[in-house]
């Protein structure tokens, strides 16, 4: 955990800390970001500090993920495709913000993803990335919910991939100018910067 520590900047370390103590002993935190934003190491330091179950989404059900798009595109990477965003994401995010919610209700959990479409969802329904969630059966009133977007320049989190080497990112990393101009210049920041509580440059 030291080093989950000491790979989080002194600022968002601080922001941080404030999250957690929203928190308490039970609660959601949404951390979304761009892939590459700081997302996974974030959630780690958050869970540091307040023992919360982290649900991370390329973790939740990979097998299954990974096999339903290859059989629609051919490719097991494809997560920035017409298909997979119609198809599969929005069963594997209710599934995810629906376990978190569930679990939040007795304990703090982190939900580790990056929420694009939600946030785009939420932002065309005038609504909060919080009230969006809301609208979910097993948001019981009573379950703080903290939204924080981590804001992560692009040649920053193109560092990060290349750092990484993970196959997910090999297509972006390849065109990355098309990836730059369609996901990360795409408008879902600034929606970001409007639904969610709070913003954290990372």
């Amino acid at each position: 955990m030291l080093e989950d520590r000491d790979r989080v900047a002194t600022g968002v370390r601080e922001r941080l800390r404030g999250v957690a103590d929203a928190l308490g002993s039970r609660g959601l935190v949404l951390l979304c970001g761009f892939p590459a934003s700081g997302k996974s190491t974030a959630a780690a330091y958050v869970r540091e500090l307040t023992g919360a179950v982290v649900l991370d989404k390329d973790r939740f059900v990979p097998r299954l993920e990974e096999a339903v798009i290859e059989a629609l595109t051919g490719d097991r990477n494809d997560r920035d495709s017409d298909v997979y965003r119609a198809l599969i994401a929005p069963g594997l995010y209710e599934g995810l913000i629906r376990t978190g919610l569930t679990v939040a209700a007795a304990a703090p959990v982190v939900l580790d993803a990056p929420f694009l479409s939600t946030i785009r969802a939420a932002h065309a329904a005038g609504r909060t990335l919080g009230e969006h969630m809301r609208t979910y059966p097993e948001s019981a009133p009573s379950i703080p919910i903290v939204t924080v977007w981590l804001d992560t320049p692009a040649e920053r989190i193109r560092a990060r991939m290349v750092a990484r080497g993970a196959d997910r990112d090999a297509s972006k990393l390849a065109e990355w100018e098309v990836y730059r101009s369609s996901v990360l210049e795409s408008g879902t920041r600034e929606k970001a910067y409007d639904a969610c509580d709070l913003i954290v440059p990372s």
